[in-house]
């Protein structure tokens, strides 16, 4: 199941006339008019802001548009976009909280006028979730996070994908030059952009922005949702890049010479108002981490980085990184095989019953998956108990996909199952085997 196109308001709005007046300096004839019609729906866990050119004023150049108040939400509730963009929206709504929706032009000579809107989530609102995967065929397939329901193809060639938390999924062309959007409702895709170098690897944030890595220039490429035009918002995608549901999008480029010392690489992240911040990234004692995997983020600005130890064992470690930080943190987790993925605010791990100590055929131990560890982005940590998982395999970085409930999703060789956030018993959603797993 899928969250519905946005269609009524779920919830009374109240519009709050044009808020303050424009700057003395400036006469009102050479700024941007009020916007009109400002009005806001809602569904699910997401509202829809929407509005109409002003009726009188100077060209509008650009929109600002904001939400109060702003958990959860990218660019601190801030967001600007193109003049020809009429309506924005926000996930992460939640219920019987009071929210203020405003919108104002941008002029050449400075902002027009501000129109707010009230909203209130109703109290029956409830994150409802998908899980994505590719099957054998690489098509794209959605199944509902509850674990009950019909999985349904989005997608029939969607080799490399990405999916909004209202359900459109996005694929590149079959030659990489445009980029593809299948709506949530269903139907035949349209084209979102085109002249692009695609590759396979699409991110998508909370927003529905869309983000992708340039295959001719190496840079990581943005297209805001709505406005329609590509833009490399950084130069370089690194050894690894990730995005957090936030929009924030972070680089890594390790230190020569492997991950040793208190050295161990260069993060550089990339707000989704632009800010761009580096960072010398290190570990307070000094000593041998590892090799580097791969890093992913969750929606609160940290960072986890997968290291593969030295040695002849081939555990594959994480290490966390909080916003702002520049040094690693150790995930306290047992040493175990296990599947991860992060969500909204954790790492989880599903970890197995066995471990050998040394990649070895001789070696056998109790591969199933027996326990869920999930570590916020505080460092506080819980540890499930999981029954009738299945085998995690021996060694190497696996990643699974979780929701904002806390399940982890995995794809083992028995099939794609899932993981109840509280543990008890894992539930076999498919005997297919599915890859590159989403929940949004």
């Amino acid at each position: 199941m899928y969250r519905a196109v946005l269609t009524a308001a779920a919830a009374a709005a109240l519009v709050i006339g044009g808020v303050s007046p424009a700057m003395a300096a400036t006469p009102a004839s050479r700024l941007p008019g009020a916007p009109t019609s400002v009005h806001v729906s809602g569904a699910g866990d997401a509202a829809t802001l929407t509005w109409s050119a002003p009726r009188s004023g100077a060209a509008v150049q650009r929109w600002r548009v904001s939400i109060r108040p702003t958990a959860g939400q990218p660019g601190s509730g801030t967001d600007v976009v193109a003049a020809n963009v009429r309506s924005e929206r926000y996930g992460w709504i939640r219920a019987g909280v009071h929210y203020t929706f405003s919108v104002r032009a941008v002029g050449a000579k400075g902002d027009g006028r501000s129109v707010s809107v009230r909203y209130t989530a109703p109290a029956s609102t409830a994150v409802v979730q998908s899980l994505y995967g590719l099957d054998a065929a690489g098509a794209v397939v959605r199944f509902p996070t509850t674990g009950t329901g019909a999985p349904k193809t989005v997608a029939a060639k969607g080799t490399g994908y990405a999916a909004d938390d209202v359900g459109n999924v996005f694929v590149p062309s079959s030659d990489g030059t445009k980029l593809l959007q299948y709506p949530a409702g269903g139907g035949a895709a349209r084209v979102l952009a085109t002249g692009l170098h695609l590759t396979k690897d699409l991110r998508t944030d909370v927003a529905g922005n869309v983000y992708w890595v340039d295959s001719v220039s190496g840079g990581v490429v943005k297209l805001p949702i709505g406005a329609g035009v590509p833009k490399t918002i950084l130069p370089s995608s690194g050894t690894a890049w990730t995005v957090g549901r936030d929009g924030t999008v972070s680089t890594f480029t390790p230190a020569s010479g492997s991950s040793t010392g208190p050295s161990v690489g260069t993060v550089v992240s990339r707000t989704v108002h632009g800010t761009v911040t580096t960072r010398k990234v290190g570990q307070a004692n000094g000593q041998s981490i590892g090799y580097f995997g791969t890093v992913v983020a969750d929606g609160s600005g940290t960072l986890y980085f997968d290291y593969r130890a030295f040695g002849g064992s081939g555990y594959n470690g994480f290490w966390s990184l909080a916003a702002g930080s520049s040094t690693l943190v150790q995930v306290p987790a047992k040493v175990k095989f296990q599947f991860s993925a992060t969500n909204d605010d954790s790492l989880l791990l599903g970890q197995s019953a066995g471990w050998c100590a040394a990649i070895s055929p001789t070696c056998t131990t109790d591969r199933s998956l027996a326990d869920l560890f999930t570590q916020d982005a505080s460092g506080v940590t819980l540890d499930h108990a999981v029954t009738g998982g299945p085998d995690v395999p021996s060694n190497g970085y696996y990643p699974g996909a979780a929701d904002s409930a806390g399940d982890l999703f995995v794809d083992a060789d028995s099939g794609l199952w899932r993981i109840p956030a509280t543990g008890g018993a894992a539930q076999q959603l498919s005997t297919a085997q599915f890859s590159r797993l989403t929940s949004i």
